[in-house]
């Protein structure tokens, strides 16, 4: 197994673990109370509370998580020396047309 093998194992893993992560998170973050009821013969009820501070972190691990993924597709697309495997030319990317970065003409800037 080659380095860039190896890392893409790695970052397969980290995405994983962080979305086992973020989903402990996410569960965590909601509380659920019963409460008796207010006045006799009303029914009881019951609260749920929900904690930013969980939310934001299982937000934080998913979007962890998706980086890693997007970096191991990129690693697996790449060559061998970390560079893209083939170079886009302009007509790859639709730039012939004359849209895109190029020649811009400055009309009444004379």
């Amino acid at each position: 197994m080659n380095r860039r093998t190896a890392v893409v194992a790695a970052e397969w893993i980290g995405a994983v673990a962080g979305v086992v992560a973020a989903v402990w998170c996410w569960n965590h973050a909601q509380v659920t109370s019963e409460f008796g009821p207010v006045a006799p013969g009303a029914p009881s009820f019951d609260g749920t509370e929900y904690s930013g501070s969980w939310i934001a972190v299982a937000a934080g691990l998913v979007t962890v998580a998706g980086l890693l993924v997007i970096d191991s597709v990129r690693r697996l697309r790449s060559g061998s020396a970390g560079e893209p495997a083939e170079p886009s030319s302009p007509e790859d990317l639709g730039l012939a047309d004359g849209v895109g970065p190029g020649t811009v003409e400055h009309r009444g800037a004379e």
